[in-house]
């Protein structure tokens, strides 16, 4: 009994264990097809979502393309409403190579209605496997009828997009263009090809008739003085309006293509090219100064002797044996008398006032192409002192253009626009109505005092002022070249209730005999002059009225500072 007992339990305790195993097997089976169910559940969802993301995202590409295909791109206007940019219709002149019979009669007949096409093209397109091929990107009204006359196989005429430009090389630069697609690519094109592309007109800021006489008033001056090129703006004081912006050269914007292809020097000067640009810079010194508080009105800089620093002396080129005060040092645009001014105010609130400015960072123009300053910043004496009067310091000309309206405007912070603005300015102020004031006063003086470098610039019944400029230009390797220099003028008018800032800068003129060799390719000789034409030319498209020429209406408003002559110890 206790041997049968005794198997029982054995036999029981053995089936106890085959079964608790049998059921972990049966468990982990069931755990690991729930897994694999699990995870073929996940992918197939995971698919499904991108499945979903895709057609979602396809799907708005169609309807953006159908919105797109809807509309003719967008046309831009100036602010008269002139057009400047638009959209036509063409015709296209395609083939499907596969329903051509005799490829070289098919060539024969093209040649015939156009000559200058190259056979070995028109060769390899009949010989595309591809079941459409585009022979000529643009046919005649002419050239269609005559296709339709002479009959060729497979020949099928498509009425496509055309972009033109009414005005050829009248704003090129800021219009910028399109690809063979139609996206823009470049300039004005660009920044707004989402408006464009959907068929929203643009209207800027630009005025056909001034765009056209700064333009041609500066192409005078490359041509007389045998410059690379050069660049202009005139542009509102209070809203940053830009009524005229030129680059030269320039290139016909129906032609864009062509001109990438066989020039890469026609980019925009005016707002990508950054330069030094020399004296104009000692307008910001003098306004900085009188803003710090830091120099006072009667404050005089000994300017008989060159300035040695470090490695560096600056000295002036036309050397006086006397102190002089701020209004004299702008005028007689002394080097030595800026960098002691600056020494004055250091390079701490030099640089705050710079970025102050927008002197640091691009601008929020409306065109990509926009340039960044380059301005040493290592706060060294020397440097300071060197950035007061235009060195280590390259700026784009509407950089130069946007503070120079800031200074006489009243002291507010100017954002040069492209566009009619919609808004008011910021209305961040940056100098005092008295500094303002002063600056004007200065300006006033550095074009009708006998002593000052812009007499050029004097423009019968219109009260110019402003600050000339000249900065030789930088190497390759990174030194100055004594041969090449960038000549600059940057006004306002009228200064005693400014409407319009001027700026322009030609780019490496030649001395010419007949008007003194060097000495002609200062601001004073090459840019100056310009601003006169310029103002006289645009005043009455703007309503500005000449005023009376006497001395009281000339100089309403101003400051009347005192300018010595050469002899020591003359009056202040």
């Amino acid at each position: 009994m206790n041997k049968l007992l005794s198997f029982i339990g054995r036999n029981l305790f053995s089936i106890d264990i085959y079964n608790v195993r049998k059921m972990k097997l049966f468990l982990c089976g069931g755990l690991l097809i729930l897994s694999f169910f699990i995870i073929g559940y996940r992918t197939i969802s995971l698919a499904n979502i991108n499945k979903q993301v895709e057609v979602e995202t396809l799907a708005k590409m169609k309807l953006k393309k159908e919105i797109e295909d809807k509309h003719i791109r967008g046309s831009i206007f100036d602010r008269e409403n002139n057009l400047l940019a638009s959209t036509i219709k063409v015709s296209s002149l395609n083939i499907n190579p596969y329903e051509v019979m005799n490829k070289h009669e098919t060539i024969f007949k093209l040649k015939k209605i156009f000559p200058s096409t190259n056979t070995n093209t028109l060769l390899k397109k009949l010989n595309s496997k591809k079941r459409h091929v585009n022979l000529i990107r643009e046919i005649s009204p002419e050239d269609h009828v005559k296709i339709l006359k002479i009959g060729i196989e497979g020949i099928n005429i498509e009425s496509i997009n055309k972009r033109i430009y009414p005005g050829n090389t009248i704003a090129a630069h800021i219009l910028g263009n399109t690809n063979i697609d139609g996206k823009g690519i470049a300039g004005i094109e660009k920044s707004f090809d989402d408006k464009l592309r959907i068929g929203k007109n643009i209207n800027l800021s630009i005025h056909s008739g001034i765009q056209h006489i700064l333009k041609t008033e500066i192409h005078k001056q490359i041509n007389n003085y045998e410059a690379e090129g050069g660049a202009g703006i005139v542009m509102d004081v209070k809203t940053g309006e830009v009524y005229a912006l030129a680059s030269l050269p320039d290139y016909n914007a129906n032609n864009y293509k062509k001109i990438l292809t066989t020039n890469t020097k026609l980019f925009n000067k005016a707002t990508k090219g950054i330069y030094e640009l020399g004296s104009t810079l000692k307008l910001i010194t003098a306004a900085i100064a009188y803003e710090s508080k830091l120099v006072r009105d009667n404050d005089v800089f000994d300017v008989s002797k060159p300035l040695k620093i470090s490695s560096r002396t600056i000295s002036d080129y036309h050397p006086l044996n006397y102190a002089i005060n701020i209004p004299e040092v702008i005028v007689r645009s002394s080097n030595i008398g800026s960098a002691k001014i600056a020494e004055k105010f250091g390079s701490k609130t030099q640089l705050k006032y710079l970025k102050s400015l927008g002197l640091m960072n691009k601008l929020s123009l409306e065109i990509p192409e926009v340039g960044k300053p380059s301005v040493i910043t290592d706060k060294k004496l020397l440097t300071t002192m060197t950035i007061s009067y235009g060195h280590s310091i390259a700026i784009t000309p509407i950089h130069l253009t946007s503070a120079t309206a800031t200074i006489v405007n009243g002291g507010v912070k100017v954002n040069p626009t492209l566009l009619v603005p919609t808004s008011k300015n910021n209305n961040q102020r940056i100098f005092s109505e008295k500094t303002s004031l002063q600056m004007r006063s200065i300006m006033r003086l550095v074009v009708n005092n006998k002593y000052g470098t812009a007499k050029k610039a004097n423009a019968p019944g219109y009260v110019v002022g402003g600050k000339t400029g000249t900065a030789e230009k930088l190497n390759k390797s990174g030194g100055y070249s004594k041969k090449k220099n960038i000549p600059a003028f940057t006004a306002a008018f009228p200064m005693n209730k400014p409407r319009f800032v001027i700026t322009i800068m030609i780019d490496n003129p030649k001395g010419q005999l007949k008007s003194f060799g060097y000495r002609d390719r200062t601001g004073g000789w090459v840019a100056a002059p310009v601003v006169k034409q310029i103002v006289t030319r645009i005043a009455p498209i703007l309503n500005i009225k000449p005023t009376l020429d006497s001395s009281k209406v000339l100089t309403e408003n101003l400051i009347q500072y005192k300018i010595r002559g050469n002899k020591k110890g003359a009056e202040l």
